[in-house]
Parts: structure tokens; sequence; C-alpha cells
């Protein structure tokens, strides 16, 4: 008896009649080679996108690059190693999707990104700079702008305009949409690439950096572009350049001294956390050793996926920021900023409209965040700061 596998009977087996209606049958093949109980389910994206960067060799030759391909255009044999991981930082956030402020509210950790955003503010308010005309707004450069989270955060001072920059292209367009939807008053301007380690002139139009700005904002971003001293350096030369003397830089980032304590707690383990956040090294360094590329893979609850960061080791930072005319004006940990926004009134006010603080414990006198100390924990990892660019700086 012969099988024939495309009628999936024998080929001498009596051939029924044809029924007058075609009766639907369920898929039961005579003869299959695997067992019923085996199903393949269909990766997911998240799996396909692992899959594909396992697979990408970094040691692989580099191909002739084409003169078809469109400008900005990087061909997967083209990327380096360093490259690899930076796309990985893109991913991690182009995947991450926009899900609205009443969404947002739900989140588990939603008291520690209401802290954020304060802090945000809290800079913002204390070190952003007006226009040099009194009748003139701030032109501002977003470096690492995300989502475009802080869009409404800078149009409580109404801005002259705006230039955002991430190396994320769709967490781009979403800032574009926010910005759009939101109908503010003043113009901005979007651009989707590596400003860590690309000239900022050989992406933005001229006419938009020339004016110069009055203040550089890079927020919960540097601590991606510490990996090597030559990106650290470009990123700190696109903010002097066209930042205007007497302008400010001001953001945040992971304070080296109190991660790398939290590490050295333990002589015999790489990492460390709690049930909202992890952090796990490469390496262990003592504290300077390892001025550039000391690696380590972050995890906070509902925000961070496993994704590359680096320690920004703060006596290399200020160095090369003096280099570039940059002197630091603030620097605190976010609990200190904390307690001296507090002493600012409209600051203060802002804190218990965002429900930040304890309103119980503030009315004995005492400054309580309204977070779990797991959640605290985290907050207490980061700094703020403000540098500004002296008048006799040169470029």
């Amino acid at each position: 008896m012969t099988y024939d596998p495309v009628k999936d009977v024998s080929a001498d087996a009596p051939v029924p009649a044809e029924p007058a209606q075609r009766e639907p049958r369920p898929y039961a093949p005579l003869y299959r080679v695997t067992p019923p109980s085996s199903v393949l389910i269909p990766m997911t994206y998240e799996e396909a996108e692992a899959l594909r960067q396992r697979s990408q060799n970094p040691l692989r030759a580099r191909a002739p690059r084409s003169s078809t391909a469109p400008r900005g255009t990087v061909r997967p044999s083209e990327v380096s190693f360093e490259e690899l991981e930076r796309s990985t930082v893109a991913r991690h956030y182009n995947k991450r999707r926009e899900v609205g402020r009443d969404a947002r509210e739900l989140s588990p950790i939603i008291p520690l990104k209401r802290f954020n955003n304060w802090i945000k503010s809290a800079l913002i308010s204390m070190y952003a700079q007006v226009g040099q005309q009194p009748d003139q707004g701030a032109r501002v450069l977003e470096m690492g702008c995300g989502k475009g989270g802080d869009l409404r955060k800078w149009d409580r001072h109404r801005p002259a305009m705006m230039v955002l920059i991430d190396i994320a292209d769709v967490s781009i367009e979403q800032a574009r949409q926010r910005y759009e939807e939101g109908h503010y008053r003043w113009a901005a301007e979007f651009f989707a690439f590596d400003c860590f380690r690309r000239p900022l002139d050989e992406v933005v139009p001229r006419p938009l950096l020339e004016p110069l700005f009055d203040t550089v904002s890079m927020q919960f971003c540097m601590h991606y572009g510490w990996d090597s001293e030559e990106n650290a350096r470009m990123m700190l030369s696109n903010a002097a350049r066209w930042l205007r003397p007497g302008g400010t830089l001001i953001g945040t980032t992971v304070d080296d001294e109190t991660l790398l304590a939290r590490l050295h707690e333990n002589e015999h383990s790489l990492s460390f956390g709690n049930e909202c956040y992890r952090i796990e090294f490469d390496q262990r360094h003592e504290p300077g050793e390892k001025p550039f590329g000391d690696r380590y893979h972050f995890w906070l609850l509902d925000a961070v996926d496993d994704v590359p960061e680096f320690v920004v080791d703060w006596a290399a930072f200020e160095r090369i920021a003096n280099e570039y005319g940059l002197h630091v004006i603030y620097k605190a940990r976010f609990d200190q900023i904390l307690s001296d926004g507090y002493a600012n009134r409209p600051l203060r006010q802002l804190l218990e409209r965002m429900q930040v603080i304890d309103p119980n414990m503030a009315a004995a006198g005492v400054v309580t965040p309204a977070m779990s100390p797991a959640m605290w924990h985290v907050c207490t990892l980061y700094l703020g700061f403000a540098l500004e660019k002296r008048v006799d700086a040169t470029d």
C-alpha cells in the first residue's frame, strides 16, 4: 500500500463517494510524523528582537558600502560592537509604547515617576536661563529628549524655541506628536540620531544652532554615553559649542559614589537591588579606577529592561567639562534636591500638587517622599547638576 501525501490517503485505498455537500472535517492526518501534542507557538516580537540581536556578529568583515544606500542608513555589516550596544538602548525605548497620561498613572512605580518629574521641574526652575532679551524666551536644546515628557515643564517657562534630539526614532516621533497635540505656541524641531557620537552640525541645520542656546538639558541619559572618553567628549563638546556664554547645562544622571558604594557593600557580588530595581556589573572596579566604560546592566520595574549603562565618573566629567568652559554651579543627590526645593515656595507648592511628599508628615515639619522605601532606594541613586558656560570660554 503506497501513501499519497497530497491526498493524505493510500494510493490503492477505495475512493469514497462524493457527498452532495462536503462536510468539514477536523485536521487529523492519517500518517503524521510529529506527535499531536507538539504545537509550534509563534515567537513574540520581543523574542524575535532578542534572537536578531544575538545573531549579529560584530566580528564579521565589513562589506563595501553601496552607493545606493540612502543618506544616514547604517547597514548591519558596518556596525561595530559599541554601536550594536547603543542600538540596544534605542530598541528598548522604541519598543516602549506611549500609553497616555491616564494609563501612566496606573504604573506600579508612579510615586517614583512623579518624584523624578518634580526633580526635572526643580532644575529647570532653578537653573534654566531665560532669553538674552527681556521680551525673548529661552532657546533650549534637549539632548536625549525621549518621548518629549518634559515639553509641558518647559512650556511653563515660555521658551522661544526648542531643538529636541534622541537616538530612538520612534521616541522622537512620539515627542513630535506630543508637541503637535499640545498646541504649544513656540517652535520646535526634532531629530533622531546619536548626539553622543556625532557633531550636532552634521545633522541639525546651522541656522538652528548658530543663534546658540540659553540652556542645554540632558535628563537621565548621560550614563548611556560614558562608554569611552571619545564619546564623553563628543557629548560635552556638542553641549558647550552651541551654548551661549552665561548659558547653563542642566541634567540628571547616576551618582557614581552611591552606585559604587552599594556595589562594594558585598565584596562577593556584582549585583544589588530590591523588588523595584536591579543593577549588575560586568566587573568590580575601585572608584576612579576605570573612568570610562565601566558597564553595568540596569532593570527598573515598569520602566527599564536590562539596558546597558556606564558609571559616570564625576571627577572625569568635571575635568572635561572645564576644558570646554563649563563649570559646576550646582550638584546634589536627589534627596538633597528635595530638601533644597522644599525651601523654595513655588517648588514646595509643586511638590504638594504632584503628590510627591507625604502631606501629614510635611504638616509636622518632616519632608518625607510619598513612596515605599524600595522606590526611595532607587531615587537616591541619582544626582542633578547645573553647569554654566563662562563668558570668557572658547569653543
